[in-house]
């Protein structure tokens, strides 16, 4: 089981390989939302990212491991942005990565393979998959200074520990303080076009 950071060293090494045993692993399961849209017991936020990063992912396995089968379970997608849900159906169409809407409940470690227990709620029927890797979407977190920041700074941030803006429509980037201005993820979890754009208006 490994996190999605660590699964995109392995892509930018040109190699995917299981940490455990070197082995390349011949299906990947990729679980959504894993700490994050769980109020009861993790982030109450959806990290807004991960939908995206997932399909690139899952994608670019299939790229390197053409005879691998690909598995992403997903609360639901949310792919806002020009051309993101097009890409998300080049996904499953063109690379036949096989999106499963449930949430995974627990993964199981057997002596060379995974099984990962979900629902399908499309389906309305539980299931299992066996895996030779899992991939965790982590919640997006804020940086572990960003409360010291922001006392230096004597601006707010959110409940979850993220830069508040003064004014979400009429003052987006600006904090509460004078000359202090708040841009891209240190706001929330953002992708690099609205992050440019936010470090635009700042």
């Amino acid at each position: 089981v490994v996190d999605s950071l660590q699964f995109e060293e392995m892509l930018k090494a040109g190699q995917i390989r299981r940490p455990s045993d070197g082995r390349i692993p011949k299906e990947v399961v990729w679980v959504q939302c894993a700490g994050s849209r769980d109020p009861e017991r993790h982030h109450p936020y959806c990290s807004k990212i991960c939908c995206m990063y997932v399909a690139k992912q899952a994608s670019a396995y299939r790229r390197v491991v053409p005879e691998g089968q690909a598995y992403v379970f997903y609360i639901d997608i949310r792919s806002q942005g020009l051309g993101y849900d097009e890409f998300v159906q080049g996904a499953i169409e063109e690379f036949g990565v096989i999106y499963l809407r449930g949430q995974v409940s627990r993964i199981v470690r057997h002596e060379r393979w995974l099984e990962v227990w979900g629902a399908d709620t499309l389906a309305g029927k539980s299931l299992r998959v066996r895996a030779d890797l899992a991939v965790l979407a982590m919640a997006a977190l804020p940086s572990a200074g960003s409360q010291h920041l922001a006392q230096l700074l004597r601006v707010s941030i959110d409940e979850s520990g993220f830069f508040s803006e003064a004014h979400p429509k009429l003052r987006p980037v600006e904090s509460l303080s004078a000359g202090i201005y708040v841009a891209g993820a240190a706001q929330f979890p953002k992708d690099i076009p609205e992050t440019v754009a936010q470090a635009s208006g700042a």
